[in-house]
């Protein structure tokens, strides 16, 4: 990477990092540009250069939650309901803890189980248009988020496992 888009990138961490610490503070649609590169030490030309606005701020942190996912999972063809790939979502997650309740305190959830969707097709591709089981993938998704949310919110006192495990128990029939 050269010089000019490292020094981009520490920039646009920096502001996240910022952003993160707004989270559970103050309702991140109400926060503006000043308070951001106050509490990041960027300057604001820095932050134009980059962003056009808050919320490509908070994509932007998406955006790289969603890189480290898939750079770590590799090239794994599991199905998306085989052991090994729900024991990757609940120890990535667990990694991730701080950054996945930060936006959930910032009430943008919605987006994060988007992402976490986007996660699944990509991975996995899409279901059939043309059938009923084009839903499974989005209900498999939206429990997952769910439950790995209850999960960190009460402080992962299970280990990523035997949430594997449990999920997946659940998601058969309760078998």
């Amino acid at each position: 990477m050269d010089k000019r888009k490292a020094a981009n990138k520490r920039v646009k961490d920096r502001l996240f990092t910022a952003l993160i610490e707004f989270a559970g503070h103050k309702d991140w649609s109400k926060l503006t540009v000043t308070e951001l590169i106050e509490k990041s030490g960027v300057a604001r030309a820095s932050f134009y250069r980059n962003f056009k606005s808050v919320e490509e701020l908070i994509d932007y942190g998406i955006q790289q939650m969603a890189l480290r996912y898939h750079e770590g999972k590799g090239d794994s063809n599991e199905d998306f309901r085989s052991p090994g790939a729900v024991l990757y979502k609940f120890r990535f997650y667990q990694e991730n803890a701080g950054l996945v309740l930060a936006f959930h305190h910032a009430k943008v959830s919605t987006t994060l189980l988007d992402v976490i969707t986007d996660c699944e097709i990509e991975a996995h591709g899409d279901m059939p248009v043309s059938s009923i089981s084009k839903y499974e993938l989005y209900y498999f998704s939206g429990a997952f988020y769910n439950m790995m949310l209850c999960w960190l919110e009460n402080g992962m006192k299970e280990g990523p496992e035997a949430m594997a495990d449990e999920f997946l128990r659940i998601v058969n029939n309760g078998r």
